[in-house]
């Protein structure tokens, strides 16, 4: 396995990974038709932001972004092949998360978890901040975590 930037030309291979990535944990179809637009990676988002993949072979295993709103960093999309979800890759893509956030002088790189990842997250450093509600899902929030960095 090793790690590489995107390509731009990866984009839709990115965005069916992140949409089988959401379906491992059993969410309704109906949800997914409604995160399929925000789940979408673009030629364009792979350009402008940090988009980094893990390869084995010619296989991608899965992916990490990170987005800049307003001076804030955000941890936008970490997503892992179904058939490759707890094999520490998702450690491993954090990790390079981070390093590019500290050689970036980043002290903090924020993000909004899948509620089935909250544990993940914790494990790997990021403190939970509290609950937002989700924006699509009626009912339904999402922990706001952070790293933070020195």
């Amino acid at each position: 396995m090793h790690f590489r930037d995107a390509l731009p030309n990866e984009a839709a291979a990115l965005t069916q990974l992140a949409l089988a990535s959401k379906r491992y944990w059993k969410y309704p179809e109906e949800w997914i038709e409604i995160w399929t637009d925000d789940l979408t990676i673009s030629s364009e988002y792979i350009e402008k932001n940090m988009v980094v993949v893990a390869e084995g072979g010619t296989e991608l295993l899965g992916f990490v972004s990170i987005t800049n709103d307003d001076s804030k960093y955000y941890l936008d999309n970490l997503f892992i092949h179904p058939s490759h979800i707890r094999k520490s890759i998702g450690e491993k893509l954090v990790g390079i998360a981070l390093d590019w956030c500290r050689q970036k002088q980043i002290k903090q790189l924020h993000l909004y978890s899948d509620p089935h990842s909250k544990g993940f997250y914790e494990k790997t450093g990021a403190v939970y901040i509290g609950e937002i509600a989700s924006s699509s899902i009626a009912r339904r929030t999402l922990p706001l975590m952070t790293y933070h960095l020195q």
